[in-house]
């Protein structure tokens, strides 16, 4: 079989993600780039190569086949990188080579030249970033050959976020009365991804576990696959008053609502590297210019495990809210529209008792309120 010699300086290091974007092991010995460094970019935590005349960037020399690295040059691909010709340095002796470098990166993406340059260390990004890499590149692989690399470049930041989201999905809640699951109780012959975009679905050919014992017969389920998400509804103890933000829907429209603008908690995606906690500070800020104050958990929850994968963290969040606080916001290139209200608490449960609050995450914030409510306002 024919391979060509490709110089590994980077994430593809890790044999694990190299696994999942080559589809394959493949053969590597130790190199080395001389007259060039490692080095993290300006901003981020990813590798590129920066001149260094006296340096010798470490690496793997690799030798894939065609498959191997067309599904390299796509991932690659997805980031701005293109091959170009290099001599690497091996135990055997200088060797032709390709290397991935970076095209049409803007300089202020590049590591600032001299003292300021922070070089890239393997283990240190393995230790902290690996884990959603890996599960990242599985989705984005999975979309080779079914969406364009341009779509899922662009795509990339929403695959971080669910990858992000299968990792947390290890820190599970108690099983004290509901099953307590096993190896070998979900038995996944078929796994397919007919879309992906803001969103994913999932399909599975699959067999599970039953109460009576045995395993079920096979049977298709689909999932509506999302990121972790986060709902805040501010609270004045003071003003026994709350905030909840107003914007259109696709959802109800989609449904057919004749009114397709929501009423509803602050919420927003949990993003790679945030708490949930930041994230709920964070879209405050975004979408109703408004710093929040501590923080109370009320439930983490999946709102509809039925159909979908989002995993809910809801709070209220003390803050002060006079008559001022109302207005518009939203994150313009997220093309958010919202207006937030200030409403008296009983307002608030007015709305719910009516029906106009029918978002599930605000009805549940406003319960949950109404039982902390007068030891909030007692302080």
């Amino acid at each position: 079989m024919t391979t060509t010699p490709v110089f590994l300086f980077g994430t593809l290091r890790d044999a694990t993600l190299r696994r999942v974007v080559l589809g394959d092991d493949a053969p590597v010995v130790p190199a080395a780039l001389p007259g060039w460094a490692v080095a993290r970019v300006a901003r981020g935590d990813w590798p590129v190569l920066a001149p260094a005349p006296e340096g010798r960037a470490a690496g793997l020399l690799a030798a894939l086949g065609a498959e191997a690295l067309a599904r390299a040059d796509w991932y690659e691909g997805l980031f701005g990188y293109a091959r170009e010709a290099a001599t690497v340095e091996t135990a055997e002796g200088p060797r032709a080579a390709q290397v991935w470098r970076p095209v049409g990166c803007g300089a202020e993406a590049l590591p600032p030249a001299g003292g300021a340059r922070r070089a890239w260390d393997l283990a240190d990004w393995q230790a902290r970033h690996a884990p959603l890499a890996r599960l990242a590149a599985e989705e984005a692989m999975a979309l080779r050959g079914m969406r364009p690399a341009d779509e899922t470049a662009r795509r990339w930041p929403v695959i971080r976020a669910r990858a992000q989201a299968r990792l947390n999905a290890s820190d599970t809640p108690p099983t004290t009365l509901r099953r307590r699951a096993g190896p070998g109780d979900v038995a996944v012959a078929e796994r397919r991804t007919p879309y992906a975009g803001f969103f994913a679905v999932e399909e599975y050919e699959l067999r599970h576990a039953r109460f009576a014992g045995g395993m079920s017969e096979p049977m298709t389920r689909a999932a509506f696959v999302s990121a972790d998400a986060v709902t805040v509804l501010p609270y004045d103890p003071g003003r026994d008053r709350v905030m909840v933000i107003e914007q259109f829907r696709a959802g109800p429209f989609a449904r057919g609502d004749a009114q397709p603008w929501s009423l509803e908690a602050i919420a927003g995606r949990i993003d790679p590297g945030e708490t949930p906690e930041e994230t709920a500070r964070r879209e405050a800020r975004e979408e109703a210019g408004l710093e929040i104050g501590p923080l109370i958990p009320i439930g983490r929850y999946y709102p509809s495990p039925g159909a979908k994968s989002e995993f809910i963290h809801s709070y209220i969040g003390l803050a002060e809210l006079p008559d001022s606080a109302a207005g518009l916001g939203g994150v313009a290139h997220e093309h958010e529209d919202i207006r937030a209200h200030v409403v008296p608490f009983d307002r608030l449960m007015a709305l719910v008792e009516t029906g106009e609050a029918g978002n599930a995450p605000l009805i549940l914030s406003a319960l949950a309120l109404e039982r902390r409510r007068a030891a909030l306002r007692a302080g």
